[in-house]
Parts: structure tokens; C-alpha cells; sequence
């Protein structure tokens, strides 16, 4: 019985670890830390997205570039381009009960490169419980 618990002890703290989906992301070190001020926080002055659109934009998001896949290793400039996300933009519109999510690449801005892309991006209905109900 006590190794069955320490099996399940020990499947319990390394799994969380072993498991994680995706790396948690890199933190500025403290010098630099403490030279940032944050704004005073108000309506006026920031961009609001609510809890369903945020939720809706971090489905879409990967569904459409998913976590850890990456380009192919003999992939050319273009191909390595859209699979950055810093590449594209969203967009969000609220619907009834839904988000809708469009993602438009700036192949040109962000990464130097002529736009050759035929298709302009990808949209994605989302419902307010996150199930995909539309994807184009």
C-alpha cells in the first residue's frame, strides 16, 4: 500500500512537470524589471478584450499555430514567416453568444517579405463555452 501511494505521490509532482503542453514563458530579469512603470490603468486609455473574446482568441490562437509546431527544417523565408505568430494580426467581433476571430497576415511589415499568400488569413467562429463551431 505505501508503494502504490508513493507511486501516486510521485506520478502526481512529476506529472505536472512532464506533462506541461508548453514552456512557460522567459522573465525579464530583475534590473529589468524595475525599470518598468506600469500606466495608470483606466477605460479611456486601454483596450478591453472580455473574458469570452479572450478565451475565443487563445482557442483560435492554437488551433491555428499551435503550440511547439514548428516549420519544416528546409522550410523557405515565407513558409518560416507564417509560422510566427507575430506575423499576424486579430481581429475580434462579438457575436450572440460567440466571438468571431480573423487572423490576416503582415508578411510584408513584420517579416520583409512580398505578400504572395493567396489565402488572406484564417477566421473562426468560437462559442462563449470554447467549441470551434466554425473555422475558414
Amino acid at each position: 500500500m505505501k508503494r502504490l501511494a508513493l507511486a501516486a505521490l510521485t506520478l502526481t509532482l512529476c506529472g505536472c512537470h512532464l506533462f506541461r503542453s508548453r514552456p512557460k514563458p522567459p522573465v525579464a530579469p530583475p534590473e529589468v524589471a524595475a525599470s518598468i512603470q506600469f500606466p495608470t490603468w483606466s477605460k479611456d486609455s486601454s483596450t478591453t478584450v472580455e473574458g469570452p473574446q479572450l478565451r475565443a482568441l487563445r482557442i483560435a490562437m492554437e488551433d491555428f499555430l499551435p503550440p511547439g509546431e514548428s516549420p519544416p527544417k528546409d522550410a523557405d523565408a515565407m513558409t518560416r514567416c507564417l509560422f510566427t505568430l507575430a506575423t499576424y494580426d486579430a481581429w475580434l467581433v462579438r457575436g450572440d453568444k460567440m466571438t468571431f476571430v480573423h487572423f490576416t497576415p503582415k508578411e510584408d511589415e513584420r517579416c520583409g517579405l512580398k505578400p504572395e499568400v493567396m489565402d488572406p488569413g484564417a477566421s473562426y467562429a468560437i462559442s462563449d463555452e470554447g467549441v470551434i463551431l466554425k473555422r475558414d
